[in-house]
């Protein structure tokens, strides 16, 4: 299989180092305007890997079409590539941009549209997706899979849930990565040094998200907490901090103002000509 990547950015440049590492990959087409820095690192380190700056050349050479590029920069690319991309899968990785106006440019393709976030970069993703009205038969279905299962895991959802899941999973990094900083700065008070309250908190974090996630776990987070939270002690004590400052509050208010800001960008894209 032969796969382009139009737009290098950290998304796509991720994508393209996963997939590339796969051995039913022939080759990975990744675009970018500006090759230069591109060019020097993914070809040198993945030989499987050739940066082009062209995308209707990457699009016409490849098998599977991968579109990771700014919501802005969709209607000259998808113009750029509708000619070679009939027939084939279409995996639209930009934020806003609706199945109904990818299909309306590439009406010959198979459209999908998924939403990965920035942990792609170490092949841990976690990537929603919808399915566009061709993309009906199984092994369509299991390439696709494959695919966003070279850079993490993935699920299916209505595409409805689109804008939500990328302020929930999309920015999510975003804002553990504000809590892992609360939680060093809290060790530094007590007296923690950096580096040791830095591992102590994103192992603490990555071992209870594995805790929480194993299949054989039906875990509930809340039954998690109260196994480690003894009357009188120390947790509790941490607990109610926690709600007095209504964390829990922050965080869903957070993904909502998000989520808001999601909607009024594909919107604005949905009224577009």
């Amino acid at each position: 299989m032969i796969v382009a990547v139009i737009g290098g950015g950290k998304i796509g440049e991720a994508v393209a180092r996963s997939i590339a590492k796969s051995q039913a990959v022939e080759k990975v087409f990744v675009t970018k305007r500006n090759i230069t820095t591109l060019k020097s690192t993914l070809q040198s380190e993945e030989k499987k890997i050739f940066v082009l700056q062209d995308n209707k050349s990457a699009a016409k050479d490849s098998d599977l079409i991968i579109i990771s590029v700014k919501a802005g920069d969709a209607k000259h690319v998808l113009a750029d590539i509708a000619q070679f991309a009939s027939g084939k899968i279409v995996i639209s990785l930009m934020a806003a941009v609706s199945i109904r106006k990818l299909e309306a440019s590439l009406p010959n393709s198979k459209i999908v549209r998924a939403m990965p976030n920035i942990a792609a970069s170490i092949g841990e993703a976690i990537t929603a997706y919808s399915l566009g009205s061709k993309v009906k038969e199984k092994k369509d279905v299991d390439e696709v899979q494959f695919i966003l299962g070279s850079f993490g895991d993935y699920v299916e959802v209505p595409e409805n849930l689109m804008d939500a899941v990328t302020a929930l999973s999309g920015s999510g990094p975003a804002y553990i990565a504000v809590l892992i900083e609360a939680m060093v700065s809290a060790g530094l008070k007590v007296g923690i040094p950096r580096d040791i309250a830095f591992k102590l908190v994103t192992k603490t974090l990555t071992g209870t998200a594995n805790l929480l996630s194993q299949k054989k776990s039906t875990m509930h987070p809340a039954e998690l907490r109260d196994l480690v939270t003894t009357p009188a002690g120390t947790t509790i004590a941490g607990i109610y901090e926690l709600e007095k400052g209504s964390l829990r509050t922050s965080v869903m208010n957070a993904v909502d103002a998000a989520t808001a800001a999601a909607e009024k960008v594909a919107k604005k894209f949905e009224e577009a000509d």
